[in-house]
C-alpha cells in the first residue's frame, strides 16, 4: 500500500485567517471564523493558503490571546519562518466537520439556496451570511432588474425564516 501525504484539502473550507508573528519563538496570531472561536482547533489539519500556495500545518500548542489565539506550529521555533504565513487563509477539508443530523446544515451549505417569501414569490439566491451580535443575516442576490441592491434578511428562525429545505435547496421567509 502506498502512503500518500495530502498537502491540499479536499473540498476546501475557510475557517480563519493568520495574523502576524508573535514573539521570537515562532508563535503566530490566528483569527477564527467559527461560531465558537476555539472550535477551530477541532478541525485539524489546517492548510494555509497564500498567493495560491498551500502549506499543511500541524499545531504543537495554542493559547487564547485577547480576542483571538496564538499558535505554535509543529517544527517551527523561529519568527522569521512564521512571518511568511502572515495574511494566509486557514483552510480545512470539509470532511473534517462533524456529520449533521437530517435537516441540519452548516452556514456554508445554504449559499446558493433559492429564497422565496411565504407568498411563493422568488426573492433571489443566498450569496453570503453576516454574523451579527444579535442574529445572523442572509444576503440575497436580488433577482429583480429594477433593484440592484442585495436583500438583507435577518436569520430569525420561526419568525422570519419559516423553512430551510435542504433537500430542494430552498429557504422560505416571511418577507415582502
Amino acid at each position: 500500500m502506498i502512503n500518500i501525504s495530502i498537502n491540499i484539502p479536499e473540498k476546501p473550507l475557510l475557517v480563519g485567517k493568520v495574523g502576524k508573528s508573535y514573539g521570537i519563538l515562532g508563535w503566530i496570531h490566528i483569527f477564527s471564523f467559527t461560531e465558537k472561536k476555539d472550535a477551530i482547533f477541532n478541525y485539524l489539519p489546517w492548510f494555509f493558503l497564500k498567493e495560491k500556495k498551500w502549506e499543511k500545518i500541524e499545531i504543537e500548542n495554542w493559547k487564547k490571546y485577547k480576542d483571538h489565539f496564538i499558535v505554535n506550529i509543529k517544527g517551527i521555533s523561529n519568527r522569521s519562518i512564521t512571518e511568511k504565513f502572515t495574511n494566509s487563509e486557514i483552510i480545512i477539508s470539509k470532511n473534517t466537520l462533524p456529520l449533521l443530523k437530517k435537516n441540519d446544515y452548516y452556514w456554508h451549505d445554504i449559499i446558493n439556496y433559492k429564497v422565496f417569501n411565504t407568498d411563493q414569490s422568488y426573492l433571489g439566491t443566498v450569496i453570503n451570511l453576516i454574523r451579527m451580535k444579535n442574529n445572523d443575516v442572509l444576503i440575497i442576490k436580488n433577482k429583480s432588474d429594477v433593484f440592484k441592491n442585495n436583500i438583507l434578511i435577518p436569520f430569525i428562525e420561526n419568525e422570519i425564516i419559516k423553512n430551510v429545505d435542504t433537500k430542494n435547496k430552498f429557504i422560505f421567509v416571511q418577507w415582502n
